[in-house]
């Protein structure tokens, strides 16, 4: 798993960063795709809780 950092606007001197995580390709096989999920952070643990809502496709 990689964890990357990419700017993803600037509005004057504040720039604004996205994080971006590569899982590995059997996250395709849950049922996580495009759901939003709570994340915690402890210590140098990333945890996935279980999924919030389904986002809706227009």
């Amino acid at each position: 798993m990689k964890i990357m950092k990419s700017i993803d606007k600037k509005r004057g001197n504040k720039i604004y960063y996205k994080y971006k995580i590569n899982l590995p390709k059997k996250v395709e096989e849950t049922n996580l795709i495009d759901k939003e999920l709570q994340i915690d952070i402890e210590k140098d643990k990333i945890t996935i809780e279980k999924d919030l809502k389904t986002k809706k496709k227009s």
